[in-house]
């Protein structure tokens, strides 16, 4: 049987840093806004509050601890440390979704330097409706019901097969996220191609049609040597494939109980 439809909770926006918009022109649709200015009151947050979607202002004031190696050169300690700190595999946002807001002006805050850890950006000065757009993308993914639905229909109610599909897409999607990208960076497309075309194959057979959209649409426009269109293609891909991983926990976890007696 499918699962019964639950009500959502209220989607959780953290907004830190110098974010020059009223949050509460935004608090509607289900959301709930969160604003902190200070990295230590930003960490404060993170740490107590699990939330669906981070936007960082690259200029957050405030040092925070070391920063890595890695995180030098971009934008300031106290965010870089932020950014090490949100993405920490024992923290509790480390799946969310993080969104930068980048000053154009500053060399160290282009496009080509921004490490895996962002899944968007946004160039200031940001306008109300690109930040509510922006919002409204990662609030409408898929949710984890829908995920599981998507599957036991699939597999005709064999909740064993999709649990074990399910644990096989968070080993092998990640990776294959990153092999992509490593690979358009260096610009191996032949590479870059024959991984988007697996994904799109795995996608395509668990019915993940956010997911085997972007895959096509990548695939295809490395087929084609359009790297412009493949480029915005993967970043499509990564987002839809963020908002699978991320809910990886949920997802496991309501399979586990749908098989307990």
């Amino acid at each position: 049987m499918p699962l019964k439809t639950q009500q959502h909770e209220q989607f959780k926006v953290l907004m830190a840093g110098d974010i020059d918009i009223n949050p509460t022109s935004l608090k509607n649709q289900g959301r709930h806004i969160f604003t902190a200015n200070q990295a230590k009151d930003i960490l404060t947050l993170i740490e107590a509050t699990q939330f669906d979607l981070i936007i960082l202002d690259l200029t957050v004031k405030g040092s925070v601890a070391s920063v890595p190696d890695r995180l030098q050169q971009f934008g300031r300690p106290g965010q870089s440390e932020l950014v090490t700190r949100i993405k920490d595999p024992h923290g509790i946002n480390n799946q969310i979704p993080l969104i930068a807001v980048i000053n154009p002006t500053e060399d160290s805050q282009r496009e080509p330097q921004y490490p895996m850890e962002f899944d968007d950006w946004l160039v200031k000065p940001v306008k109300e409706e690109q930040l509510d757009k922006v919002i409204a993308l990662w609030q409408n993914k898929t949710s984890a019901s829908d995920y599981i639905e998507i599957l036991l229909d699939k597999t005709k109610n064999n909740r064993r097969l999709a649990l074990t599909i399910f644990e096989k897409l968070f080993e092998e999607l990640p990776l294959q996220i990153s092999g992509i990208k490593d690979a358009l960076e260096k610009e191996h497309y032949d590479l870059a191609q024959d991984i988007s075309h697996k994904l799109n194959g795995s996608a395509s057979f668990c019915g993940l049609l956010d997911i085997q959209q972007a895959a096509n649409t990548l695939e295809g426009g490395l087929l084609n040597n359009d790297y412009a269109n493949a480029n915005q293609a993967f970043l499509r891909l990564r987002q839809s494939a963020l908002n699978l991983t991320r809910q990886q926990k949920t997802i496991l976890a309501k399979l586990q109980q749908l098989l307990t007696p």
